[in-house]
């Protein structure tokens, strides 16, 4: 029997983060460059919010003077590495976002995102083929 996978296997331990005070502009460079639509936001060590693409688009002409805690999203849902995958895939889905923060111990150690979970998937359809007769 093999083990049901969990947020932990599958997750990116990603430490690019953006603090409360960082500029819009800058937080878009630095999605833009690291290929991420969405960004933790990360004050002390701890998780205090998201910023996504959609947030940034609402700030659009102001991103050189706006800070990130004026666009972010507060009260950030989030998933323990211990999870399991379907848990993280059903919260993506419930609450219609695209990705999760990974926390423990109240520190931001990485982020299960929509696209790690299709990873996820194509990788068991893959092993259901070879590993079913015909």
């Amino acid at each position: 029997m093999t083990k049901e996978p969990t947020v932990g296997d599958i997750m990116r331990r990603s430490a690019v983060t953006t603090a409360p005070h960082h500029i819009l502009a800058d937080a878009q460079e630095l999605m833009s460059r690291e290929g991420m639509h969405q960004l933790p936001v990360v004050e002390n060590g701890t998780l205090v919010g998201m910023l996504s693409d959609r947030d940034l688009h609402a700030h659009s002409g102001y991103l050189d003077r706006t800070k990130v805690d004026a666009a972010m999203t507060y009260g950030v849902i989030s998933v323990s590495p211990t999870e399991t995958a379907q848990h993280a895939a059903r919260v993506l889905i419930e609450r219609r976002i695209n990705a999760l923060p990974v926390v423990e111990d109240d520190r931001l150690i990485g982020i299960v995102t929509k696209t790690d979970l299709l990873r996820l998937l194509v990788s068991l359809l893959e092993r259901l083929r070879t590993d079913s007769p015909g």
